[in-house]
């Protein structure tokens, strides 16, 4: 896990990564006393029947029309253990990702979050590859996936803005994360961290579309990019936060199993997967 109070094994990290590049009423009816009014009553009592017998007959067949549609908004997706991991768990105040999964996506930012006053954002399941616009060379694999390149970056699929850093403690350079909230990683966190710049305007809370530029790869940065699963706490990495990695692991390119998890998603996505090089 990154000691943000110790920023020694990082120089030696920043210095091996040079190495490897080089570079939505009713009423009381009123009871008449003449025979008409009564008349009137009783025929008014006839139709609400009728109508009451029609509403009956085709109430059920409303809602079997609508039934399963709203069942099927309503229902979290389903993740797999096996694609990704599934909760955080080191520490007692960390939710687990299939709660937050459930939560609506705020357009406020982190105050109207915490106010509960989140607006309802239309979901998209489609999951695009965020490398596709860029130009990028694919590195090792160790809690994300490096890559050295240039161009855009773009968002995995429909997601919630969850940090944003031009300059991260822990890292060499800047520090992106984002939660998705469609698909079948709904509730996931993805990082973008290093050599990166955030796009213009891009904010904590902010709603973004597949595919949407939220990131620009800055051309031959000392130690290129990382990208991989967030643990959706301050600017920690999954991998971290499940002890898969340490400074030892480092200095020998030990891949991880959530780096890997995140190589084999943008394969599947049509993009290049890291390397294992340990």
């Amino acid at each position: 896990m990154r000691d943000l109070s110790h920023a020694e094994p990082w120089r030696e990290s920043h210095e091996r990564s040079l190495m490897r590049r080089d570079a939505p009423v009713t009423g009381r009816p009123v009871r008449g006393r003449d025979n008409a009014r009564r008349s009137r009553m009783l025929a008014a009592s006839i139709a609400g029947v009728f109508m009451l017998a029609l509403v009956a007959v085709a109430l059920p067949h409303l809602l079997d029309r609508g039934g399963p549609r709203a069942s099927a908004t309503a229902a979290p997706a389903t993740v797999s253990a096996t694609a990704a991991p599934a909760t955080v768990s080191p520490a007692a105040a960390v939710r687990s990702y299939a709660a937050v999964g459930r939560e609506t996506p705020c357009a406020g930012g982190a105050r109207a979050w915490e106010a509960g006053s989140c607006q309802v954002v239309a979901q998209d399941d489609r999951y695009i590859n965020p490398l596709a616009g860029a130009k990028v060379t694919p590195e090792r694999i160790d809690q994300g996936v490096d890559y050295a390149g240039s161009g855009p970056l773009g968002a995995i699929g429909a997601a919630r803005i969850t940090y944003v850093a031009a300059s991260a403690p822990g890292w060499p350079g800047a520090f992106i994360e984002y939660q998705l909230i469609g698909g079948p990683y709904r509730g996931r966190h993805v990082y973008y961290a290093e050599g990166v710049v955030p796009a213009p305007g891009l904010h904590l809370g902010e709603t973004v579309h597949p595919g949407q530029a939220i990131a620009t790869i800055i051309p031959y940065y000392a130690t290129g990019i990382e990208i991989g699963w967030g643990a959706g706490i301050a600017t920690n990495t999954y991998a971290a936060e499940r002890h898969e990695w340490n400074e030892t692991d480092d200095a020998d390119n030990v891949a991880t199993a959530s780096g890997k998890s995140f190589s084999a998603l943008i394969a599947s996505l049509g993009g290049p997967p890291g390397k294992v090089e340990g």
